[in-house]
């Protein structure tokens, strides 16, 4: 008996044994699959990320791809991402820890940062806020650094070394596509004034004419010429006319719609295509980007600069049916008459004018402007 009752003791620990280690094996199994699980979720957002961003040329499309696979795969309280103006060098928008991290060329976890702004040596604002953990990499080309991308969290130690190395391959992705968007703007767009080049507005001109043709659409043409822009560059010097200029540009993009397009056509001459747009839609938004001109008030080191513009319209296809060249013309012709009616006016071409007004009276050479 006494026997028997030792052996179930014997039997009952070694079940209590088996029990445990069975608990702790599932424990690390269900841990394994958590970081199994973990690891393929990182290595899925990886390839969304590289697929996506590398197929776009808007910087802010590329942010807006991270931040949303960042937020599967970290925990996020907070997503920041600044991009270096290569005009003043300061980080856009500026954050004081971010711009730390983007001089120091490396990636950083910070597990408290309060404790670890008085380690490093941060200033005292940088540990401001309700953020305790960060995990903050420096977008990095050829060696130098074009911007941050930081992920944090209110939570102390919420990230480790794995997350932090995960992090800098989105950063390098990052950093890869936001070079490419640059280069792209280097060759497209005007950097004065934010406009397009004349060469690329050309080919989506030629695009939205061939499409207008072949669906019977409209779209309008918009000349908008500066009035009087040449006695700012005589009074206040070419500098305070590119600041006049750079005002402008800015301007008008805030009046367009967002299929619209605009590009500096010359030194102070704009064009701009209205897709889908008849003579009168097209009439409302060249009154709002007259009126915005005459508001626009750009402030100086001396004083202040402002102007008006004329804007010419002419529409596809009332005004030219089979020909790109002829329709700028005819914008061009009605630009014309809004400089001779007084400046600072609108005025759509009307049937009946004559184009050797025009083309007569142009100080500059009428081929070279009408992109021959």
């Amino acid at each position: 008996m006494l026997l028997a009752g030792a052996a179930t003791v014997a039997l009952l620990v070694a079940v209590h044994r088996l029990l445990r280690a069975f608990r702790r094996d599932r424990t690390a199994l269900r841990r394994t699959e958590e970081a199994l699980t973990a690891r393929t979720t990182e290595i899925a957002t990886l390839h969304a990320i590289g697929r996506e961003i590398l197929a776009t040329l808007d910087t802010e499309r590329v942010f807006a791809i991270v931040e949303r696979e960042c937020r599967k795969i970290f925990e996020v309280d907070r997503f920041f991402v600044g991009v270096l103006d290569r005009e003043t060098g300061q980080l856009r928008p500026h954050d004081r820890l971010a711009s730390w991290v983007m001089g120091g060329k490396r990636d950083v976890r910070i597990d408290d940062l309060p404790q670890a702004a008085r380690d490093l040596g941060l200033p005292p604002e940088a540990a401001g806020g309700e953020m305790r953990s960060i995990l903050a990499a420096p977008l990095l080309v050829e060696g130098g650094a074009v911007g941050v991308l930081s992920v944090q969290s209110r939570r102390a130690s919420a990230y480790d070394d794995h997350q932090l190395a995960v992090l800098a391959t989105i950063g390098q992705q990052a950093a890869v596509a936001v070079e490419n968007a640059r280069h792209h703007a280097l060759a497209t767009v005007d950097s004065l004034t934010g406009l397009y080049l004349r060469d690329t507005f050309f080919r989506r001109l030629q695009e939205e004419h061939a499409r207008a043709r072949r669906y019977d659409g409209a779209y309008a043409l918009l000349m908008l010429d500066l009035d009087g822009f040449k006695g700012i560059n005589d009074r206040e010097g070419h500098l305070a006319g590119d600041r006049y200029l750079r005002a402008a540009g800015l301007a008008i993009r805030g009046r367009l719609r967002g299929a619209d397009l605009a590009c500096r056509y010359g030194g102070d001459e704009f064009c701009i295509l209205l897709p889908e747009t008849d003579l009168d839609g097209a009439r409302p938004i060249a009154e709002r980007l007259r009126a915005v001109i005459a508001d626009l008030v750009v402030d100086l080191d001396a004083g202040s600069a402002r102007a008006t513009c004329s804007i010419g319209v002419s529409v596809h296809p009332d005004h030219a049916g089979g020909d790109v060249r002829a329709l700028l013309l005819r914008a061009d012709q009605a630009l014309y008459q809004a400089k001779r009616a007084g400046r600072d006016r609108v005025v759509a071409y009307a049937t009946g004018s004559r184009p050797q007004d025009v083309l007569n009276s142009a100080p500059r050479a009428r081929e070279e402007r009408l992109g021959q």
